[in-house]
């Protein structure tokens, strides 16, 4: 044996021997001793754990042992992994990845050394979050690609669910236990436990398979209800007021679907009084979108719905209507604390918004980041209001690091807050008294604490307790639970990115149109050529929105079909197909002025 094959073979053995005595000395290295655990670190920093030929012999181990840290001896851990610089630490963490992507196997359930590479994950993703906000790797870094695409997660989601009922079943079981409670079951294994190895397209198939899964429910026990109705009707024959009654009834109960019927003229009204006197049940069922009294006349197979959904959310959010204020230098929203709307408005906007995510409808909607995070039920911090306010944040931040002097001679703030009152000047004090408290050097921090605290929480605290109550009536639950704050902004509002080569690419032709027709070719050379706005609105004429999902524009439906030889007509669309009704236009001059003007004139429900 070489020199260097003899010093690696006693190196492997030695590790071995420490990593199986840290097995069988684990209640001392959980007790949360930091002396105790530094022989952690230095298990972690171990070289052979990079070289994919010892993964069974050392990594494995290592894994095991690391997984059978206890809560309070993790966070020493994560501590200390938190303090690593960015390179360093994907040095530390790649081995683990890539031991849950060789090991991982869709046909088998995860053996414990799988399951313990996923703990130690989680041991690096909570020293990440500890080092915010400015976190050592991007949580992409996290995302298991391997698991993303070979999961099954069908099969994964009905073992969730049982996770979740197990976990319940024994909080209960404690809560009422008495001198000899009976043994719990215990929760099963599942991958959704640790959301951090998915990617937001993942969790939009797992908030889907959520949606259509209580969907399913609700439709089932309405199809049992109209059947009990068919069975009451033979009863009550005789009876016509009575068969009347029950009819109207139970009219909503026994419909599977959630059906919202509108007047053009009176939308917001009509969606509001329908949506308060409907039971929570019905918000779970699939939405149909049905236009009464003169409205435009469109099928629902999505069109109409993404439309209605455009147009509600831009009426509800008008500054004109005063429930929100818009930023134009940041273009963003956030919420009017002076508003003098009820606050069933602002549960609207709420429930509007979970609708919308429930039924997989993207929105054209911009709000302050912040709001994701408050979603959440996460309180935001001064980076949050630098991101949604940057001439607030950035004041505020100057204020903290000010080193020329005592900050009460320069800024020459006091505990109070002044703000507008549709023309009125008011004042509200951060602490008792605090028009008389001068902020200083010493009390600079805290401050800045309280500003945070009433400008994005005590200020709107009503109006964003109605409207984050009426997003939870639809959408809480385990499965939101998952998300982080700006995946949860990419859900609901999709991504700006517009590229036209992916959509043209994923593009099909009906009634003689082909790729490479003329009027095609003529018609993606304009497109192409389109301003970012020019696109948006084309995005929009022809499927209802101008929002990009998570998996980009190649997954969109968009269909060119011929429609006609040349003509002086406009080009239409059926948004509800994802359909452009294109005349044989001869010259690109002429498709040009003939698009463009569609485009830019058209506006309405379904079929355009």
């Amino acid at each position: 044996m070489e020199p260097k094959d003899r010093f690696q073979h006693t190196l492997l053995s030695s590790l071995e021997m420490l990593v199986s005595s840290i097995h069988l000395n684990m209640r001392r290295y959980n007790s949360g001793d930091p002396k105790m655990l530094r022989v952690f670190i230095v298990l972690l920093e171990n070289p052979f754990l990079a070289d994919v030929e010892q993964h069974g012999r050392i990594l494995s181990k290592t894994c095991l042992v690391l997984a059978s840290l206890r809560s309070k001896s993790r966070a020493v851990v994560s501590k200390w992994l938190s303090g690593y610089d960015e390179s360093n630490f994907k040095r530390l963490i790649n081995p683990f990845s890539q031991y849950l992507s060789d090991h991982f196997f869709p046909l088998h359930r995860p053996d414990e050394t799988l399951i313990s590479s996923i703990r130690v994950l989680a041991i690096f993703y909570a020293a990440n979050e500890v080092a915010r906000p400015r976190c050592i790797v991007p949580l992409a870094h996290f995302y298991n690609d391997t698991i993303a695409k070979r999961l099954n997660f069908k099969d994964e989601y009905r073992i969730w669910q049982k996770s979740l009922e197990a976990t319940d079943a024994a909080k209960k079981s404690a809560d009422t236990a008495t001198v000899t409670p009976a043994k719990p079951q215990q929760p099963h294994f599942t991958y959704f436990t640790y959301p951090f190895l998915f990617d937001p397209v993942s969790k939009t198939r797992i908030l889907h398979l959520d949606a259509m899964t209580q969907m399913c429910l609700e439709y089932e026990e309405a199809v049992v209800h109209q059947a009990i109705v068919i069975h009451a009707q033979r009863f009550l024959q005789e009876d016509a007021r009575s068969v009347a009654n029950l009819e109207a009834n139970l009219k909503r109960s026994t419909n599977p679907y959630f059906v919202l019927e509108i007047r053009r003229a009176h939308l917001v009204k009509d969606v509001l009084d329908q949506i308060h006197a409907c039971p929570a049940s019905d918000l779970k069922k699939p939405l149909k979108v049905k236009f009464v009294g003169g409205g435009e006349e469109g099928m629902d197979q999505g069109g109409v719905q993404k439309e209605f959904f455009q147009v509600l959310i831009a009426l509800l959010m008008d500054p004109v209507v005063g429930m929100f204020v818009y930023d134009p230098e940041t273009r963003m929203s956030w919420l009017n604390g002076c508003s003098l709307e009820p606050l069933r408005q602002f549960e609207l906007v709420g429930i509007v918004l979970g609708l919308a995510l429930y039924n997989g409808v993207i929105l054209g909607v911009n709000f302050v980041p912040l709001v994701y995070k408050k979603l959440l039920m996460e309180e935001p911090g001064l980076d949050d209001v630098v991101r949604g306010f940057p001439a607030l944040g950035k004041g505020l931040e100057m204020l903290l690091g000010w080193n020329d002097g005592d900050v009460e001679d320069v800024f020459l703030r006091s505990f109070e807050i002044e703000y507008d009152f549709y023309g009125q000047v008011r004042t509200f004090e951060l602490v008792a008294g605090g028009k008389d408290v001068p902020v200083t050097n010493a009390n600079r921090k805290e401050y800045v604490d309280q500003y945070i605290k009433h400008y994005v929480g005590e200020s709107v605290k009503r109006q964003f307790d109605a409207f984050r109550t009426g997003f939870h009536r639809v959408c809480g639950g385990p499965a939101l639970k998952m998300c982080r704050p700006d995946e949860l902004e990419l859900l609901i509002c999709g991504t700006n990115e517009l590229d036209f080569r992916e959509l043209e690419a994923g593009a099909r032709y009906d009634d003689g149109y082909d790729m490479e027709h003329p009027v095609i070719l003529n018609f993606w050379k304009l497109a192409h050529a389109m301003s970012q706005d020019r696109k948006k609105q084309l995005l929009m004429f022809v499927t209802a929105s101008d929002r990009v999902p998570l998996k980009g524009l190649g997954n969109l439906t968009f269909v060119i079909q011929r429609n006609g030889p040349d003509t002086d007509r406009l080009p239409t669309a059926l948004t509800c197909f994802g359909r452009l009704l294109l005349p044989e236009y001869e010259t690109i001059e002429k498709l040009e002025n003939r698009l463009v003007t569609a485009v830019e004139n058209a506006k309405g429900f379904g079929l355009v």
